[in-house]
């Protein structure tokens, strides 16, 4: 684990593509953009079974060279990150993947392999995130690989098994593959399951089975513990519901890391005891310096420790409260929130991973610099060294 503190980024978009990251870039490949996935192929799943699976596999191929570079590499050394998080659909072990009914792209761990052997190569450390799981593990969200209404994943033991292969695959390659994964540090489970923990059965289970997994593969491999991977997985915040019965500190064994996901723009951000982030920017701010209200430092009273803000980006609750063109105020937003979560604010957080590290729209409105570290850096509203802030005192 990075004990020094995480400043990271997100690779969204790379090895799972998400088309509202790159609208124009998903339809040269033959996607579709629509208001709700169920209605065009607008997941990587579903643009594999329009196009046919060779078809497919080059146009991934060419997504994969392009789209995230030995050059962004040397560009996210130069601006002092340290660490990057990298999701996957489980498709990327593809004998986990049922080739009769499930349609996603061949080739990918090649790139991945590639990708970590760069950021290695600049000593920078890497967070392989099981974004994705057989069945999709979330409704109407291009996140989880396909478009499904309901979740498919949590009723199927054989689709958990699966998920459970591909993270076996990947600890035993991290472990075997030293030249293109040695800096590799965890291994997350599941991106963002639903928050209703009724409606994600058997989540407890999974993470206790998905520890003994990694565990076992180590134990078979004779890693010594120091080389141990850290099993992360989502803070016992992010379920509002049966949350005690799924705190994830139940399932550690052997290290384990906790990811909390903090967006002001879907409707506000919430604390401990009450706490919000308010309905102007001096609350935002405050709230953000607080640590997210006071949620890191429950998460570490919950057992959760350590944790990090793995997802969060510049947007407030809407743009009365910040306009996206609004420099001098972003730049303090920006501070804030990295200031609240980083190791050195004592507010229990030991960083963050910004979402995400690139957006390939054109910047209407200010949506992509808002988003997309890279955009932010370019164009002034993030500072160009993550280890320094524009105000160092912004919080006080």
């Amino acid at each position: 684990y990075p004990t020094d503190g995480i400043r990271g980024v997100n690779f969204g978009s790379y090895l799972l593509i998400e088309p509202w990251m790159m609208s124009k870039g998903w339809e040269d490949m033959g996607g579709e953009n629509c208001d709700n996935c169920m209605d065009c192929a607008a997941t990587e799943f579903d643009l594999v079974k329009k196009l046919g699976q060779d078809a497919a596999d080059a146009a991934f191929d060419k997504h994969w060279d392009s789209f995230i570079t030995k050059d962004d590499v040397d560009l996210i050394k130069e601006y002092n990150l340290n660490s990057v998080r990298i999701p996957l659909g489980f498709w990327i072990i593809e004998e986990a993947v049922n080739r009769d009914n499930e349609y996603y792209p061949r080739g990918g761990l090649d790139k991945l392999r590639r990708m970590c052997g760069w950021l290695a190569d600049a000593g920078i450390t890497v967070l392989l995130d099981l974004h994705a799981a057989p069945g999709g593990s979330t409704r109407t969200n291009a996140f989880a690989g396909r478009c499904v209404d309901p979740p498919q994943f949590w009723s199927s033991d054989d689709n958990k098994q699966r998920h459970l292969q591909a993270a076996k695959k990947l600890t035993e390659l991290v472990h075997q593959e030293p030249e293109s994964f040695r800096s590799v540090w965890g291994l997350e489970m599941l991106n963002e399951p639903p928050q209703n923990g009724d409606e994600a059965p058997g989540y407890a289970q999974l993470m206790k089975d998905f520890v003994k997994t990694v565990r076992d593969a180590e134990s078979s491999l004779s890693v010594e513990d120091g080389n141990k991977l850290q099993t992360v997985f989502m803070d016992k915040s992010w379920m509002w519901q049966n949350a005690d019965g799924n705190n994830p500190a139940f399932a550690a064994d052997g290290g384990s890391a906790y990811d909390t996901h903090t967006y002001y723009s879907f409707g506000g951000a919430w604390g401990t005891n009450g706490a919000n982030s308010g309905d102007d920017l001096e609350t935002h701010i405050r709230f953000a310096c607080d640590g997210d209200g006071g949620k890191l430092a429950g998460d570490i009273q919950d057992h959760n420790d350590p944790v990090f803000t793995g997802e969060w980006w510049l947007v407030a609750k809407n743009q009365q409260i910040l306009d996206h063109f609004d420099k001098e105020n972003i730049k303090r937003f920006g501070d804030a929130q990295k200031w609240g979560r980083s190791k050195e604010s004592g507010k229990g957080g030991s960083g963050y991973y910004f979402w995400s590290w690139k957006i390939t729209n054109d910047d209407g409105g200010g949506w992509t610099h808002m988003r997309s570290y890279k955009d932010a850096v370019e164009q002034g509203y993030m500072h160009r060294d993550a280890a320094q802030y524009f105000n160092p005192n912004i919080c006080g």
